[in-house]
């Protein structure tokens, strides 16, 4: 059976198509390639932006803690919002069945698990974020018939319909990460960080 097998695919090889200069099939994979790497880069940043327990560098400037207060009462809010509309996105092509509310709401909650995880452990955290773009990805690949384009646009039309809903969970996001920050404040007055010593310092000590 392999012999057969093999003489198979011997007889069908051809030399003159091999040679025969004729790229042709490899412009769509050649595309399918440069999307799957554009797609794969952005949502690696992405992910991992989300994931990050610190969403901002911390400031090298004096009054650290003040600077780190600013940037999390105003930032922060343009930031959640770009967390939950973009899984919000992610959610509508996904779903077939979800009510735009319904999307909305599991989006949102995807984000909080995420914010909560990024406490605990920013490599979970990581391993949720990337789990939806991932998915679509996933799913493309092996029947892009599966997405519709007339209902990701008929859902992205009413979600203005649901301007309240968002804002609403916006804030509750914003709460919730306040907490975090506040009670991670709190544990390291009680258990202060242990500081990492350079080998090449530990090394000059003996």
């Amino acid at each position: 059976m392999a012999v057969t097998n093999f003489n198979e695919w011997a007889s069908n090889l051809s030399l003159d198509k091999l040679f025969s200069g004729n790229l042709e099939a490899f412009v769509p994979i050649l595309y399918l390639i440069i999307s799957i790497a554009i797609y794969s880069i952005i949502i690696f940043h992405f992910y991992r932006f989300i994931a990050r327990r610190d969403c901002f560098k911390p400031s090298k400037r004096k009054h650290t803690k003040t600077v780190g207060f600013l940037k999390y009462a105003f930032l922060f809010p343009f930031v959640a919002v770009l967390f939950v509309m973009g899984f919000s996105l992610m959610m509508i092509f996904i779903t077939r069945t979800y009510s735009v509310k319904q999307i909305l709401s599991t989006a949102f909650a995807v984000v909080v698990a995420i914010r909560i995880t990024a406490y605990y452990n920013e490599d979970l955290s990581k391993d949720v974020a990337k789990m939806l773009p991932f998915a679509i990805l996933a799913i493309f690949l092996v029947d892009s018939s599966y997405f519709s384009i007339d209902t990701v646009t008929e859902r992205i039309n009413t979600m203005p319909e649901f301007a309240n809903f968002i804002v609403q969970y916006i804030f509750f996001m914003i709460i919730v990460e306040w907490i975090l920050r506040i009670a991670l404040t709190i544990r390291y007055a009680i258990l202060p960080k242990k500081e990492v010593i350079p080998a090449k310092v530990e090394e000059n000590d003996r």
